[in-house]
């Protein structure tokens, strides 16, 4: 019985020692030279220190499950050739927790399917903080999970997608295919080019206290596309539609039809602002008929016919006659 029970206390030890695991450093006369050399000498539980600076074509795809952060400042990771697979500068198939690195330059030929990503999501759990996306075909793109979720705070997303060509209008700022759940939290979404500020199929999406604007010459289609719908939650944020936007919808909820079940919209304590004349813009577009709550909003450049598009139940909506300022301050 003691030997039993001494065994099983080391089995308890040696599982707590393999969770915490080791620290692999990163950098000029570090441990390891690249983040790819890093991450393939990784195991689950490892943490990998970034020195800060610049990478440049340093792709990985990570399958361990392991944090990576930024140490001593900002890692840039920048593309200057088609990254990994032609997919995107990194690629995540499982748990993965980043912090405190930017992406950008990422682009693969169209005859590739031009929809190069700085982070390509393939499964698992990933977790985003204080990371900066811009100038990509896609900022984020992600592959379909039922079970996997993708959480971001304090991040920004900003000029990605493609201006012209044959992929203008298919490439994001951030681009979440059928998973399990998407929280986007105090972050910042602008400037996108053609394709949308941000696009969700999850079957739950969670935008909280996060700005979405366009800007004086942005031409994201919609600020936010919820294409099959899902249980929703736009709560505390500031939205912008700008002036040169390709789609007048701001909003849009189920277009694509493929509802998820138990679908629901709710949009609360919520600026949304129009800036686009050329057409006649629409706030929320509910064309499936699914439940939409609109509930104590700030509107501006908005009458209440264009509000909302299909039913939805409203409470509280204050037509603004001056538009507010919206901060472009980085969340980080």
């Amino acid at each position: 019985m003691r030997v039993l029970t001494w065994l099983a206390a080391l089995g308890v030890l040696l599982n707590a020692a393999e969770a915490d695991g080791a620290t692999l450093i990163v950098g000029p006369g570090q441990q390891y030279a690249t983040i790819a050399a890093a991450v393939a000498a990784s195991a689950n539980g490892d943490t990998i220190d970034v020195q800060a600076g610049t990478y440049t074509n340093d792709f990985a795809e990570i399958a361990t499950q392991i944090t990576l952060q930024a140490v001593g400042g900002r890692v840039t990771l920048k593309a200057t050739q088609p990254p990994l697979q032609d997919k995107g500068i990194l690629i995540t198939d499982t748990n993965v927790t980043i912090t405190g690195f930017s992406f950008e330059g990422a682009r693969i030929p169209n005859s590739l399917g031009g929809n190069g990503a700085g982070l390509r999501y393939q499964g698992g759990a990933l977790v985003l903080n204080k990371c900066y996306f811009h100038n990509n075909q896609d900022g984020l793109l992600g592959d379909a999970d039922p079970t996997g979720t993708i959480t971001i705070t304090n991040s920004e997303f900003a000029y990605n997608g493609d201006k012209t060509g044959p992929n203008a209008g298919y490439t994001h700022n951030i681009y979440i295919g059928a998973i399990a759940s998407a929280d986007i939290e105090s972050s910042y979404f602008h400037g996108a080019n053609v394709g949308h500020e941000i696009k969700s199929r999850a079957a739950a999406t969670t935008v909280n206290n996060t700005r979405v604007v366009d800007g004086p010459t942005g031409t994201a289609s919609y600020s936010i596309d919820l294409p099959n719908g899902g249980v929703a939650n736009i709560t505390n944020d500031q939205i912008e539609q700008g002036p040169d936007s390709e789609n007048p919808v701001i909003i849009s909820y189920g277009e694509e039809g493929s509802i998820i079940p138990g679908s629901a919209l709710t949009v609360s304590n919520t600026l949304i602002e129009n800036d686009l004349t050329a057409h006649v813009p629409v706030g929320v577009a509910n064309p499936a008929g699914l439940a939409v709550t609109l509930d104590t909003l700030q509107v501006y450049g908005l009458t209440s016919a264009e509000l909302v598009s299909g039913p939805a139940t409203e409470t509280g909506i204050n037509y603004l006659s001056t538009e507010l300022a919206i901060s472009s301050r980085h969340p980080f």
